[in-house]
């Protein structure tokens, strides 16, 4: 009712103005700012749900709502949500904005699944990692503690240090895992210990990998941290003229699976000869 009477009086004004009633119309239909409190109280509710700070605002030229965040929640679980909200986010248009820290890890887990475009510079870079991202939730969280250890990292190696307060550099973090890889950044080099699950230190085939890999299996570990084949690794540590001890620790550990191995491919072997002595036709 308090719309209608607005419409009503204005257009009565249309009378006495210039341009009559077209321009009085348009002064009669602007949609005013006013579901700021309403929306500010979803986004609200919308943070304390997904744990994530969300900002609507309003954009006088457009006379439009936009609800903006960083990270988080994919966009379409936000517009499902804005959908049940009803007409309180009727029209309300979303957009989430991607951080350095979420670009970086894409970049690190391009790398490692060799699908970083080098070539296109650090522009391209940016949009193939935030399509990548359109549709994923919390970009910016690593899936373990070793890729937080070796996003933080990348992260602190891409940031400047000739100014204070500096923050990291994204197209310096896409350049560095492009040209060097990824196993510079892991967060130890030493052999995990008895019970420890491997996460921030090496695994036994890891260690063998990194201490004893050359050509294109060097090129595999840096890059990807793809191990070496199993034999190699230990025959490896076995050519060694002097291992250290960790690196006969780690040969130590993977002999039951390289007898497992080895014993498979035995009995593989034998059951093929076997076949070849039965009569034929």
């Amino acid at each position: 009712m308090a719309a209608a009477g607005r419409v009503h009086r204005v257009r009565r004004a249309a009378r006495r103005l210039p341009g009559g009633p077209a321009l009085v119309t348009v002064l009669a239909c602007r949609p005013l700012p006013h579901r700021g409190p309403r929306l500010r109280r979803l986004a609200d509710r919308l943070a304390a749900q997904y744990r994530t700070p969300f900002e609507p605002q309003y954009d006088p030229a457009r006379r439009s709502w936009t609800l903006r965040w960083y990270d988080g929640p994919a966009p379409d679980s936000v517009r499902s949500v804005l959908r049940r909200a009803g007409s309180d986010a009727t029209g309300v248009l979303v957009r989430r904005d991607l951080t350095t820290r979420a670009l970086a890890l894409a970049a690190l887990r391009e790398t490692r699944a060799g699908a970083m475009r080098r070539w296109v510079g650090s522009w391209g870079q940016r949009y193939h990692l935030a399509q990548l991202l359109a549709d994923r939730p919390d970009p910016d969280r690593p899936a373990d503690p070793r890729e937080a250890a070796m996003l933080d990292a990348l992260l602190l190696a891409a940031t400047p240090g000739d100014r204070r307060s500096a923050v990291p550099d994204e197209s310096k973090a896409f350049e560095l895992v492009a040209r060097h890889g990824v196993a510079w950044l892991l967060p130890s080099d030493r052999l995990a210990g008895p019970g420890e699950d491997g996460a921030l230190a090496l695994s036994p085939l890891e260690y063998l990998t990194a201490h004893y890999a050359t050509g294109v299996h060097r090129t595999a570990w840096e890059t990807a941290l793809v191990t070496m084949p199993l034999r190699a690794a230990v025959t490896a540590a076995q050519a060694d003229p002097a291992p250290t001890v960790d690196a006969a620790r780690a040969a130590l550990a993977l002999l039951p699976a390289l007898r497992a191995e080895l014993t498979g491919e035995l009995d593989r072997t034998q059951a093929r000869l076997h076949l070849a002595l039965l009569p034929q036709g």
